[in-house]
């Protein structure tokens, strides 16, 4: 992350994307705290910023463009062109940009839910492929700990969990959202990857990155969980309390950092080898559009909760996203170490 967050601040071709992550960032931190600052400075930061988003998406989008080589004079020419076709289609112009505005927030909840398990994921199977380098005896006894304890931590985590969802529930009966029943769905498909885990081990395959990947899992939910309901509880009217505010803004400045990062470089190129249509700065500028798009809704428009509806549905995708991240590491788990086998021999 910091070799990102380096080029992104150091590297000149990166200038463009430099100045859209922080102004997102003082939009973001604007419309987190509004109730004490005018609302106003909010739709000041946000309004230009998904504009000129927008704008440059269409331009790598329909022209393939290749965003970092696009010179400050070059985008305001191409802020001004799209001006002029705004004003002569204005209704065209506000239809698109309403559908590319609601596609946005909506991919928004699935682009993290999935980023996040995918981390999740890739950070238990990378550490655990640090630990197969070791050699000697330390090898099999650091893997058999990181499963051991990292399972039984976690098992003690979710049951945790699980407590405060139950609890959350009944003094919270206004909350029409069951944070208990997502708390034991979630222990539940633990408790079955494990048992597939163990299968596997009967076998001769320790999946050791199953004890690490429960407890990146168990962290992420507990602040899904923490931060879902604290939204809910506010009803989008009341403002809930500076402390647990200030936690989860500094939680969602780390993750908006680190999404931004994670995908400077070789994660683009492989998104757009994937979405064939699209270059790697055109996936980029999406991310920046669809969270400001989330935080404009969020924070600006007045009677639709978007907060709630991002929190229920990303704590419904994580769970099933845990499910498939889980079956599908196995899997490949299994196949890479058959590979490996038939490498060697």
């Amino acid at each position: 992350m910091f070799t990102e967050l380096k080029k992104l601040f150091l590297e000149k071709e990166y200038r463009l994307f430099l100045i859209l992550f922080l102004w997102l960032l003082i939009g973001f931190t604007i419309f987190q705290f509004k109730d004490f600052l005018p609302i106003w400075i909010g739709y000041l930061i946000f309004l230009p910023l998904l504009v000129i988003c927008a704008i440059l998406f269409i331009i790598s989008l329909i022209f393939r463009a290749n965003l970092k080589e696009l010179t400050f004079k070059r985008t305001i020419i191409y802020c001004i062109i799209a001006a002029v076709i705004v004003i002569i289609f204005i209704y065209i112009a506000a239809v698109l940009f309403l559908f590319l505005f609601t596609l946005a927030i909506i991919s928004y909840v699935l682009i993290t839910a999935t980023f996040y398990m995918y981390t999740c994921y890739n950070y238990s199977v990378d550490l655990d492929e640090k630990i197969n380098k070791i050699g000697g005896i330390w090898r099999n006894l650091l893997r058999w700990g990181v499963f051991l304890g990292g399972t039984i931590i976690s098992i003690i985590i979710m049951l945790i969990i699980v407590i405060l969802g139950i609890y959350w529930g009944k003094i919270g009966s206004e909350i029409q959202f069951s944070f208990g029943a997502m708390a034991i769905a979630m222990m539940v498909i633990m408790i079955f990857l494990l048992v597939i885990g163990i299968i596997t081990l009967l076998r001769g395959k320790l999946n050791a990155w199953l004890g690490l990947f429960f407890l990146f899992v168990c962290i992420y939910y507990l602040y899904l969980m923490i931060s879902a309901f604290y939204i809910l509880k506010s009803d989008g009217e009341t403002a809930y309390d500076i402390g647990p505010r200030i936690l989860l803004y500094v939680f969602d400045v780390i993750l908006i950092i680190y999404t931004t990062t994670s995908l400077i470089g070789t994660k683009t190129e492989v998104l757009s080898e994937k979405l064939k249509f699209i270059k790697p700065d055109g996936v980029l500028m999406w991310l920046f559009f669809s969270k400001a798009a989330y935080e404009f809704a969020k924070g600006g428009i007045e009677n639709i909760n978007i907060a709630a509806f991002n929190a229920i549905a990303g704590i419904l995708l994580f769970v099933v996203l845990f499910f498939i991240a889980g079956l599908y590491g196995i899997k490949a788990y299994g196949k890479r170490k058959k590979d490996t086998k038939e490498s060697e021999d």
